[in-house]
C-alpha cells in the first residue's frame, strides 16, 4: 500500500475515533440526548417498571400538595428552578435535595417529601443545570451541580435568615453533589447534616465500572471521551468529580447510604467514601437487597429510623 494511502487511512481512522469520542461525549453529558428505556435497564442493572409507577403516584401527590415556584440564576447566566414545600407548622429546617443523572427535583424525592414534611421540615427540590425546568447545555456529574447547590444554599439564607437550619441530601448523581459540596470551603456553617445515597466516587470510576462490566478496554475510550468532555463542557470526568478527595475535607455529621444489590453504582465504592470521610461523626447504612436509589423503596422502615436518629442528634 502507498504511503499517501497509509496516511489517509491513518487520518480516516484518527477522525473516526474522534467522532467516536464527541458522540459518546454527547449521550453522556448533552441534555438534549435521552436513553431508550431498554438502554436505561441494560445500563442500570436494575428493571426500573414497579418505582417508575411508584413515582408516578407519588408526584401527583407532590404537585396535589402544592409548592412555591423559586428561580435562581447561577454564575453562568442560567435560570435554575426550585419547587419549595412547607409543612403544616412553620419550621426553621430546611432540606435541600439533590437529584440524579438525567431526573429532576420533583421525580427522585418524591419518595421522601412525605417523610420530611411530616417531621416539621421545608423541603426545597431543585432541578439541576440541564435537567427538568433549569437552563443549561451539560449535565456535570456533580461538579457543576455542586457549585449551583451551595449557591441554592447561599439563597437560603439570604431568604429566610442564616438561623435556620439545613440538611442536604442526595441520591446517585446527586450524592456524588453532596459529597463534593461537603468538603468545599463556601459550604454554609448552618448545614447540619449531609445525607449521600449511593453514590459514586467519581464519574471516571463510574464509567470505568461500566466499561469493565461489559468487557470493554477503558483504553482508548475514556481519555478520549474524557478530553473531549473536557473541550465541550469544561470539566475533568476524574479530578473534577472526584468525591474521595472532597469528603477528606468534609466536617458536618455524614450518612452515607446503598444498595447491596445496586446494578449501577457498585457497592463498593460507598466504602471507599466512608472511609476517606473526615468528618467525625459519620454513619453507613447499607440495605440488603436494594437496588440503585432504591434502598428508601426496599427498607423505609430502617431508612427512616436512621434519618430520624440523625436528626434528632445533630439538627434539632
Amino acid at each position: 500500500m502507498k504511503i499517501s494511502s497509509l496516511l489517509k487511512l491513518g487520518a480516516f481512522g484518527a477522525a473516526a475515533v474522534c467522532g467516536a469520542g464527541l458522540l459518546v461525549d454527547d449521550l453522556l453529558v448533552h441534555r438534549k440526548f435521552e436513553l431508550p428505556e431498554t438502554l436505561k435497564t441494560f445500563f442500570s442493572g436494575t428493571d426500573m417498571s414497579e418505582t417508575r409507577v411508584m413515582a408516578d403516584d407519588l408526584t401527583a401527590w407532590l404537585e396535589d400538595y402544592g409548592y412555591e415556584r423559586l428561580t435562581l440564576t447561577n454564575k453562568d447566566g442560567q435560570k435554575l428552578a426550585g419547587y419549595l414545600m412547607r409543612p403544616a407548622e412553620p419550621s426553621k429546617i430546611y432540606v435541600f435535595c439533590s437529584h440524579g443523572y438525567r431526573c429532576n427535583g420533583k421525580r427522585e424525592f418524591c419518595g421522601f417529601v412525605q417523610y420530611y414534611l411530616n417531621r416539621g421540615c421545608n423541603v426545597l427540590l431543585v432541578d439541576h443545570r440541564a435537567s427538568g425546568e433549569s437552563e443549561g447545555t451539560y449535565i456535570g456529574f456533580g461538579y457543576y451541580e455542586a457549585q449551583d447547590s451551595i449557591r441554592w444554599l447561599e439563597y437560603l439564607n439570604e431568604t429566610f435568615g442564616s438561623d435556620i437550619s439545613i440538611i442536604v441530601h442526595g441520591v446517585s448523581m446527586g450524592s456524588a453533589t453532596v459529597m463534593l459540596m461537603s468538603g468545599a470551603e463556601n459550604l454554609p456553617e448552618n448545614v447540619k447534616l449531609i445525607i449521600a445515597d449511593c453514590g459514586f466516587t467519581s464519574a471516571w470510576d463510574e464509567f470505568q465500572a461500566k466499561l469493565q462490566g461489559l468487557k470493554i478496554p477503558e483504553w482508548p475510550l475514556l481519555p478520549l471521551v474524557n478530553a473531549v468532555n473536557k473541550r465541550m463542557a469544561g470539566y475533568d470526568f476524574k479530578t473534577d468529580t472526584d468525591a474521595v478527595a472532597a469528603v477528606k475535607k468534609a466536617k458536618v455529621p455524614m450518612l452515607f447510604v446503598h444498595g447491596t444489590d445496586d446494578g449501577f453504582v457498585p457497592c463498593d465504592m460507598v466504602y471507599e467514601v466512608y472511609a476517606a470521610c473526615g468528618s467525625e461523626h459519620k454513619e453507613l447504612l447499607l440495605v440488603e437487597g436494594a437496588q440503585h436509589a432504591g434502598s428508601i423503596v426496599t427498607d423505609p422502615v430502617s431508612y427512616e429510623a436512621k434519618l430520624d436518629e440523625m436528626i434528632e442528634k445533630y439538627v434539632r
